[in-house]
C-alpha cells in the first residue's frame, strides 16, 4: 500500500470511529430523554394518586347529596385537568337525568351549556365501560357534530357502578389542545368513580333515613294529636291524668243540678270548665250567664245580679232585669266569688236557699230556676277564718268541689295545648303550618307558667307575631321565657321569695295592661282582680304607661 492510500485508510477509520462515538452519544441522550419522560409520568401519576387520596377524604366527610355531587364533579375536573364536568344519575325508569354540571372554576353551568357528546354518554351507560378520546386521532368520534361544534379536543366518560348496576355516569371534556388524557389518567378516574358510586348511595340512603325520620315524627305527632283529641272535652284540651279525672267528674255532675264550686289559679280555665258542665247538662238549651264578682263595686254588682227598680238609685231611669232573671232555666256562672263584697254575700245566700230574690228598690220577690256554678282562685277557708267570706255561703256553694291543678303540675298538657294554640293563631294570622322544634318545646315544658293556660296562649300568640315569615318556632321567639330564667338568676342568694314574686307580678300586670290597651276594668277582669286591687298594684310597682 502506498503512502497516499495509507493516509486515506487512516482518515476513513478516524471518521468511522468519530461516527460511532456520535451514535453512542446520541443513544445516551435519547435514553436520558426517555428516562426523564418516564420520571415525569411517574411524578404526574404520584401527584394524582396523592390528589385522589385527599379527594376521597373530603368526599367521605359529607352525607349531603347535593354537596357530594358538586365535590365529585370538581374532583374529576381536577384529576383530568379538563374544562367541564357533568354528572347524570338514572331515574326510576332507568333514564339518565342531569344532576349537576360545573366548570373548572367550580361554578354551575347554565342549561344552555349542556351541549356534549351524547354518543359517548349512551355508550358508557349501556355497556358500563369507561371511554376516553383525544378526538384528533380518534376515528370513532372526531367527526361527530357535537365534537365539531364544541371544538372538543378531549373527553372522558366513566360509569358509576354499584353492585354490577350502572347508576349513572360522569362526563368531562376540554377544548384545550394542550390537554391529552392517558390510560393512567383514566385508571385513576375510574377508580375514583367506583368510590364515588358508593358515597352517592350512602348519601342517598342517609337522605332516605332523614326523610323516614321526618315522616315518623309527623306520624308520631299525628298520633299524639289523636291521643290529645281523646282527652278534648268541650273545647278543653288536656291529656294529663288530672285533667282526665276532671273530665270524668264533669260527666258525673253535669246531669244533676247541684251547685259546683271550681277552684283554680288565674288562667287555669275555670270558665271553660263551667261551660262544659252547662253544655253537658239538661239545661244546655238555655243560657249560661257569666259575671266576674270582683270586677264591679258593690252597688253595680248587686244591680247586675238582681236587677233594679226604676228610680231606686241615681241613674236608674228604667226597670232592669238582673242576670238571675236572664239565666232563668239555665246556669249562672259566678266567677271570682271570693271577691264578692260581704253585704252582697247575704243576698246571694238567700237567693240560693229560697230560689227567689228582690230587685234593688223593689219589694216584690221573683222566683227563678237557676243552677249555680261558682269559681275562685282564693283559699275561701282562709277567707272564712279572716272574716272575708261567709261560712254558710261557702257550704252552700261547695256542694261539689272541683279543683283545677295549675299548669306547672300537669305538664303533659303543655304539648297538646301548644299545638292547639299554634293552629288557632296560625289560622287567624293566615300563616303556613308552623313547626315547633324540640329545644323550644323543652323550653316551654321547663316554664312554671304562673299565668297558667292563659299565659301559655298569650305566649304562643306573641311568638307567632315575632316569627314573621318563619315556619319554625325556635327559642328566639320566646324571649320572655329566656328572660324569666335570667331575671331569677339576677337575684342574690339573699333575695326573698317576696322580692322575686314581686318582679314576676310586675311583669304579668304590665303584659296584661299592654294586651288590654291599658283599660283598667278589662285588665282587672283578665287578671281576676278588682279595679281597686289593680290600681294599688300599678301604684306599688310604679308601672307607668309608655
Amino acid at each position: 500500500m502506498d503512502k497516499d492510500n495509507s493516509g486515506s485508510a487512516n482518515d476513513f477509520f478516524a471518521e468511522a470511529e468519530s461516527a460511532l462515538d456520535s451514535i453512542e452519544a446520541s443513544d445516551s441522550i435519547e435514553k436520558g430523554k426517555n428516562t426523564a419522560r418516564e420520571l415525569s409520568k411517574a411524578k404526574r401519576r404520584l401527584n394524582k394518586l396523592e390528589m385522589l387520596i385527599e379527594i376521597s377524604k373530603n368526599l367521605n366527610s359529607t352525607l349531603n347529596l347535593n354537596e357530594l355531587l358538586a365535590g365529585i364533579i370538581d374532583s374529576v375536573i381536577n384529576l383530568a385537568d379538563t374544562d367541564r364536568g357533568f354528572l347524570m344519575l338514572a331515574d326510576q325508569d332507568n333514564e339518565l337525568q342531569f344532576r349537576i354540571a360545573r366548570d373548572r372554576k367550580e361554578k354551575p353551568l347554565v342549561e344552555d351549556d349542556f351541549e356534549l357528546s351524547r354518543t359517548i354518554i349512551n355508550d358508557v351507560f349501556k355497556n358500563g365501560k369507561t371511554v376516553f378520546s383525544n378526538f384528533t386521532d380518534d376515528d370513532r368520534y372526531k367527526n361527530q357534530q357535537s365534537v365539531i361544534d364544541l371544538r372538543l379536543h378531549t373527553a372522558a366518560c366513566v360509569p358509576l357502578i354499584l353492585e354490577d348496576r350502572v347508576i349513572g355516569v360522569i362526563y368531562t371534556d376540554s377544548s384545550r389542545l394542550t390537554i391529552e388524557l392517558t390510560q393512567d389518567d383514566m385508571s385513576i378516574i375510574t377508580a375514583f368513580a367506583s368510590q364515588a358510586a358508593v358515597t352517592i348511595e350512602n348519601a342517598r340512603l342517609h337522605g332516605e333515613l332523614i326523610l323516614s325520620r321526618e315522616n315518623l315524627a309527623k306520624e308520631n305527632l299525628m298520633l299524639k294529636q289523636e291521643l290529645s283529641e281523646q282527652y278534648e272535652y268541650s273545647g278543653i284540651i288536656g291529656k294529663s291524668k288530672s285533667m282526665g279525672e276532671i273530665f270524668k267528674l264533669i260527666d258525673k255532675v253535669a246531669p244533676i243540678d247541684s251547685t259546683v264550686l271550681i277552684h283554680g289559679e288565674t288562667g287555669t280555665g275555670k270558665e271553660l270548665i263551667a261551660k262544659a258542665i252547662h253544655h253537658h247538662s239538661t239545661r244546655k238549651d238555655q243560657a249560661i250567664v257569666p259575671i266576674n264578682c270582683g270586677a264591679l263595686p258593690l252597688e253595680l254588682l248587686e244591680s247586675e245580679l238582681f236587677g233594679h227598680k226604676k228610680g231606686s238609685f241615681t241613674g236608674a231611669t228604667n226597670d232592669k232585669a238582673g242576670l238571675f232573671e236572664t239565666a232563668n232555666g239555665g246556669t249562672i256562672f259566678l266567677d271570682e266569688i271570693g271577691d264578692m263584697p260581704l253585704p252582697l254575700q247575704v243576698k246571694l245566700l238567700r237567693a240560693l236557699q229560697e230560689g227567689e230574690f228582690r230587685r234593688v228598690g223593689d219589694n216584690n220577690t221573683i222566683k227563678v230556676d237557676v243552677r249555680i256554678i261558682a269559681a275562685t282562685n282564693r283559699d275561701l277557708t282562709e277567707d272564712i277564718n279572716t272574716g272575708r267570706f261567709r261560712q254558710d255561703l261557702f257550704y252552700r256553694l261547695n256542694v261539689i268541689p272541683l279543683n283545677i291543678p295549675p299548669l306547672r303540675e300537669r305538664k303533659d298538657d303543655i304539648l297538646p295545648l301548644t299545638e292547639h294554640f299554634i293552629k288557632k293563631y296560625s289560622k287567624q294570622m293566615n300563616k303556613k303550618e308552623m313547626r315547633i322544634v324540640p329545644e323550644t318545646m323543652k323550653l316551654l315544658m321547663s316554664g312554671d307558667w304562673p299565668g297558667n293556660v292563659r299565659e301559655l296562649e298569650n305566649t304562643i300568640e306573641r311568638s307567632l307575631v315575632l316569627c314573621g315569615d318563619s315556619t319554625i318556632l325556635s327559642k328566639e321567639f320566646f324571649p320572655q321565657l329566656l328572660d324569666e330564667n335570667k331575671f331569677l338568676g339576677d337575684f342574690t342568694e339573699e333575695a326573698t321569695l317576696k322580692q322575686k314574686l314581686g318582679v314576676l307580678e310586675k311583669q304579668i300586670i304590665t303584659e296584661a295592661l299592654l294586651k288590654n290597651g291599658w283599660k283598667i276594668t278589662k285588665t282587672a277582669g283578665h287578671l281576676g282582680v278588682t279595679r281597686q286591687h289593680l290600681h294599688n298594684k300599678i301604684k306599688s310597682h310604679n308601672i307607668a304607661r309608655e
